[in-house]
């Protein structure tokens, strides 16, 4: 899940090791990677940014619970 999280900052890392890359290469990332401290975060706000347009809204008291209010009833997402 992690791997789909979009970096709005630049964050650039060596080349992992058995990848033949010039001495003093670094590589620049355009999606986060599994470690990496802005991932959990990137990989939230990819998340809430779905379930927003399908018309849930997260609570005013904790981000983390979701929720959606229809005829049918209430629905309650925790993450």
């Amino acid at each position: 899940a992690f791997l789909h999280g979009d970096l709005k900052e630049e964050v650039y890392m060596k080349p992992p090791p058995g990848v033949d890359a010039p001495a003093n290469y670094v590589f620049r990332l355009n999606r986060a990677l599994y470690g990496l401290k802005q991932a959990p975060r990137a990989w939230f706000e990819r998340f809430s940014s779905v379930v927003c347009a399908a018309g849930f809204s997260p609570s005013d008291h904790d981000p983390a619970l979701i929720n959606h209010v229809s005829d049918h009833g209430r629905t309650l997402m925790l993450l």
